[in-house]
């Protein structure tokens, strides 16, 4: 059997719910070595998401630490967007919200990363994550003592760029990722983000 027809046989145990059987099979895949790259990626951020699933969360970290490596060793080299122009999307997207709301977001970092650190995928951040509100959401604070630590919502320039792979589907997904990411912030759900289109 061919490592793709092992892959695709992976992912369906996994979508399944057999996680254990999936692992096993990518860990099968993974270890043939040789692998294209981009193909490589893939089938170590399944076998993440199988380990995770398993309750291995070292596993999990450690199959994602590989994927950052393999997805910015594959990043194409000219990005569809300037930094300058991703930063003025966002900021187009923030632009939307009512004075109230952005009085809100006043003390919250917007930071422009290209995928999540090292460290963030130690401790289980998915690495091709696209966008990520760090902090407590307002509608969970204590009235007197407020967040505990510093809002952030961070954006992952070459994780969007690696789905969304023309420059209108890039802009457009920008644009639900920070308010999505800004929802987050004010205390809406996964759930009601899907409702609201935002997921």
């Amino acid at each position: 059997m061919s490592v793709e027809t092992e892959y695709h046989a992976a992912a369906r145990l996994l979508a399944e719910g057999d996680a254990r059987a999936a692992a096993a099979r990518l860990r099968a895949v993974v270890a043939v070595g040789g692998l294209a790259p981009g193909f490589e990626a893939e089938a170590r951020y399944l076998l993440g998401r199988a380990l995770g699933a398993c309750g291995d969360r070292d596993g999990m970290a450690l199959e994602w630490g590989r994927v950052l490596g393999l997805d910015a060793a594959a990043e194409r080299s000219r990005p569809l967007l300037t930094p300058e122009k991703f930063e003025s999307v966002a900021q187009a997207a923030l632009d939307e919200l009512p004075q109230a709301l952005l009085d809100e977001l006043n003390g919250v970092a917007i930071m422009i990363e290209d995928r999540p650190s090292p460290e963030m995928v130690s401790d289980g951040i998915d690495p091709r994550i696209l966008g990520l509100y760090h902090g407590v959401p307002l509608n969970r604070r204590s009235a007197s003592f407020g967040a505990p630590y510093a809002d952030t919502i961070h954006l992952f320039r070459a994780n969007l760029e690696r789905v969304f792979t023309t420059r209108a589907a890039l802009v457009e997904h920008i644009r639900v990722t920070v308010l999505h990411e800004t929802a987050h912030f004010f205390g809406y759900s996964e759930g009601q983000l899907r409702s609201m289109g935002l997921a």
